[in-house]
């Protein structure tokens, strides 16, 4: 069975489609999620595009309007799409939400997430949502609103270090190519998201680096950056979205760790690898998941022992040859 074509089908018969996405979303998940309510508008379809939090700044050029959850939130719409999530528990309070919806669709990228909803199409190989986002849109049209080239590409740049990590494919380019022979501003977009940057941010970059501490033989980097340390120098998490990258940018590591308080409830690990781990795999044995060379999770644990756990974890893989 093709499930990208029932997908694509369930869609079409819809009047009003809501679309979800994970907590804290990144630039694939708001550029999926805001790229599937253009393609659905294009075709006359109501689709709204849910969040828990109000846009980051970061990425206001892709608001073409959204809800916010509240408690008493509702909706009537006969269909939800979860767009870069694999698990109901990653939308958060949004979740009960997207359950009571009578069809639940799902279109996700990561290779550690279990099926959820009643249709869900899963391309681990697929460098972000966004490629299939893009294979979604090109089943309804050939020519794409500027608003889903716009965010189709933001998910293609932000998930893949602006086409910079391994899991840049063949694919992922034509995706690129296809958006910019329809007449998308590449520049413009590379322009707000990585040429654009704040004074306090350099300062806090600096103050980040000095922070980092080495542990097995500094093959693994550690950062702790507690909401505390972003709020001397007046940082949002919004704003260093691509802070897990720099200590694995270091010679000599292999496995970055990024450790940051959590919205709910214990830390956040943010973990960056160089193709040798399968940190997938590491983050799953904390409850967590992702990719290959980037994956993350939560506990409650004491941060020390969850340290002590990884660097262990680090040494045995290694000693069996990495992934």
């Amino acid at each position: 069975m093709d499930e990208l074509n029932t997908i694509v089908q369930k869609l079409l018969d819809a009047k009003h489609v809501a679309i979800f996405t994970h907590m804290n979303p990144d630039g694939d998940a708001l550029g999926s999620a805001f790229a599937s309510k253009a393609v659905l508008k294009e075709k006359g379809i109501l689709a709204e595009v849910w969040l828990l939090e109000p846009m980051p700044e970061k990425y206001s050029y892709l608001d073409s309007g959204y809800r916010l959850w509240e408690e008493d939130a509702e909706t009537d719409a006969e269909v939800a799409l979860a767009v870069d999530c694999g698990a109901a528990g990653r939308l958060g309070h949004l979740a009960a939400m997207y359950l009571q919806i009578p069809t639940k669709l799902c279109i996700d990228h990561h290779l550690s997430n279990a099926p959820f909803g009643d249709v869900y199409y899963c391309k681990p190989q697929a460098a972000a949502t966004a490629e299939l986002i893009h294979q979604m849109a090109k089943r309804m049209m050939d020519e794409f609103p500027m608003e889903a080239r716009i965010g189709i590409y933001t998910g293609l740049s932000t998930d893949t270090g602006h086409f910079k990590y391994s899991n840049v494919s063949e694919n992922t380019f034509m995706v690129a190519a296809d958006l910019i022979r329809q007449g998308l501003d590449a520049r413009k977009i590379t322009r707000a998201l990585y040429d654009t940057v704040k004074l306090e941010k350099f300062r806090f970059m600096g103050a980040a680096a000095e922070r980092i501490e080495r542990y097995c033989d500094g093959r693994v980097a550690v950062l702790r950056c507690p909401d505390a340390f972003l709020e001397e120098y007046g940082i949002k998490h919004e704003d260093i979205e691509e802070l897990p990258n720099m200590p694995v940018g270091i010679d000599g590591v292999l496995l970055s760790v990024l450790v940051k308080d959590n919205v709910e409830k214990g830390l956040k690990y943010s973990l960056r690898g160089r193709e040798v781990l399968d940190l997938s795999k590491i983050a799953s044995r904390f409850g967590g998941g992702g990719h290959k060379n980037a994956a993350a999770f939560v506990s409650e644990k004491d941060c020390e022992q969850v340290i002590s756990e990884l660097v262990k974890m680090t040494e045995e893989e290694l000693e069996h040859g990495g992934a």
